[in-house]
């Protein structure tokens, strides 16, 4: 069971609130700001608690305890500086975790000298997402474990029917992690295996070896 946690959102715009509520659906406490009134209000039954306050005055965070937070969400809009502030003081606050919303490269570099664990840029990320599939339409979804190492979903395509795991994956250097039919998970699967309409595949692999399994569908 995962523990629960207690979770600060800066910034309920679109990102910040979806954020907000997600995590309150998963059963953690949560402390929404904004400096916006009717954002607050929009928000306030749907999550533990949502406050107004302006993060860029560096009484704001002090007087909301926000120290003795697990983690915080920096996720303001447009405003570079205010982003800056909230993470500078959220860090001497002493928050171990710190995810902040980058807009630029430059504010990138920036977040992550003045202590944000984790940077998010959603815009760049989604971007990425849909261009991969765009690209490699039997790419169903992915997630890269870091730099070029990769777990991909495959959906199998009416070339692949009919052809073993082992065969699918011959000549590369890729696992077959998971192998997904109707409501049946297998995994790993048994390179034996042949594939039937509608399965999908997840395998594993650095990013050359899965580019070139792609090339070879």
């Amino acid at each position: 069971m995962i523990e629960k946690q207690q979770f600060i959102v800066i910034g309920l715009g679109i990102f910040g609130t979806t954020i907000a509520r997600e995590l309150t659906q998963l059963g953690h406490d949560v402390l929404g700001i904004d400096n916006d009134e009717q954002r607050v209000d929009r928000l306030a039954d749907d999550i533990t608690h949502a406050v107004i306050a302006d993060v860029t005055n560096e009484n704001a965070l002090v007087e909301l305890n926000a120290g003795s937070y697990d983690v915080a969400v920096v996720a303001i809009g447009r405003n570079v500086e205010a982003t800056m502030l909230a993470t500078l003081q959220l860090k001497e606050l002493g928050v171990r975790k710190i995810w902040a919303k980058a807009l630029t490269v430059a504010h990138h570099r920036i977040l992550e000298r003045l202590g944000a664990n984790r940077i998010i840029a959603p815009e760049y990320e989604m971007g990425v997402r849909i261009s991969q599939e765009l690209n490699y339409p039997m790419v169903h979804d992915y997630l890269g474990l870091n730099d070029d190492y990769f777990v991909v979903e495959f959906q199998t395509t009416k070339d692949l029917i009919g052809k073993t795991v082992g065969e699918i994956i011959e000549g590369v250097n890729v696992n077959a992690l998971v192998l997904k039919r109707r409501q049946e998970i297998h995994a790993p699967p048994d390179n034996s295996w042949k594939v039937l309409e509608g399965d999908r595949l997840v395998l594993g692999g650095w990013l050359e070896e899965l580019r070139r399994l792609v090339k070879s569908l």
